[in-house]
């Protein structure tokens, strides 16, 4: 277990950082992989899943936090709509750390937990939706075994 906090002055300060807007596009192929991954069925009249904005990133500028742990597990993805999507759409998109917290103990050992919302705004600059996703960062030598684990 660690002696102290990962989150310091220079990770805090990533709370909150905002990339500039940057355009994606629904396409069919976002949707379809979108499909392959939660299910359902690639729609048929050009209105797209509103989870497809879990897999619309913006290219460009990132968000990157100092590497302070070996490996990561994606643990909840979000998404709201204001209104349907439609597939070919061109929307801009701005991610931003929401938030970074940190837990000792347990089955992963230390872990941080990064929050990142990105925001989906449509040509006339009308928020169309949101995604969110949280991430743990862990190192699994830090984690506890189980019982028949050796």
């Amino acid at each position: 277990m660690a002696d102290q906090s990962l989150i310091t002055d220079e990770v805090r300060s990533h709370i909150g950082r905002t990339t500039d807007l940057r355009p994606v596009v629904v396409t069919t192929v976002a949707v379809a992989r979108a499909v392959g991954v939660y299910g359902g069925e690639v729609p048929q009249e050009g209105i797209a899943p509103g989870f497809v904005l879990m897999n619309l990133a913006p290219e460009g500028q990132s968000l990157h936090l100092p590497n302070l742990m070996p490996a990561s597990l994606l643990i909840s993805n979000e998404f709201a709509l204001e209104r349907p999507l439609q597939v070919g759409e061109e929307l801009q998109a701005r991610s931003r750390i929401a938030d970074i917290s940190e837990r000792l103990g347990g089955q992963f050992g230390h872990a941080l937990y990064v929050r990142t919302d990105v925001e989906f705004f449509d040509r006339q600059g009308a928020r169309v939706g949101r995604s969110a996703s949280t991430m743990m960062h862990y190192d699994p030598a830090g984690g506890r075994q189980r019982e028949g684990e050796r």
